[in-house]
């Protein structure tokens, strides 16, 4: 009967460190998961920008074709890297550097959904957008999600990561 009460007794304290364990297991996977759909989103950005630069011709349109193929090497670069397993060099060199992708994307992002917003309404470079057309709707709604899935990573690891910058500053 005293084992069944001592461990009847341990188990209150262990129900309790579950839920905190799970609490931080969810959310790691979370923010992990913001990461790498954020990753997806803006490589989704940067196809459909190839796509519309080869395939619907904007290559030959001044400017606006070359800012396209920037658009596409861009996310193509930041995408790759949020996908890396950056991490291996440290925790906080990796989060430094997934930070720096997360804000390049979100930079590429807002950039052409403004860009995109704007040549709806007024020409941009000599360049006026007219409809929604499906490449229009794609790019918006990778544009948004790129922002949110990012912004939501950078909202959990940012403060980590300034913690560990003011530490390291303290000891050195």
């Amino acid at each position: 009967m005293a084992s069944s009460r001592g461990h009847a007794a341990s188990a209150p304290g262990a129900l309790r460190a579950r839920p905190a364990a799970w609490r931080s297991h969810r959310r790691d996977v979370a923010v992990e998961l913001a990461r790498y759909l954020g990753a997806v989103s803006i490589l989704l950005v940067g196809a459909v920008h190839l796509q519309q630069y080869y395939y619907a011709y904007f290559n030959v349109v001044p400017t606006i074709g070359t800012l396209f193929l920037l658009s596409f090497i861009g996310a193509g670069i930041v995408g790759v890297v949020l996908l890396a397993p950056v991490r291996r060099l440290g925790q906080e060199v990796g989060d430094a550097i997934l930070t720096l992708a997360a804000l390049g994307a979100i930079g590429i992002a807002l950039g052409t959904l403004v860009s995109l917003l704007i040549s709806e309404y007024t020409p941009l470079f000599g360049f006026m957008e007219s409809g929604y057309r499906l490449a229009v709707v794609l790019t918006l709604l990778f544009d948004g999600l790129t922002t949110a899935f990012l912004g939501l990573f950078l909202l959990f690891i940012g403060p980590n990561l300034i913690h560990a910058i003011a530490t390291e500053r303290r000891t050195s």
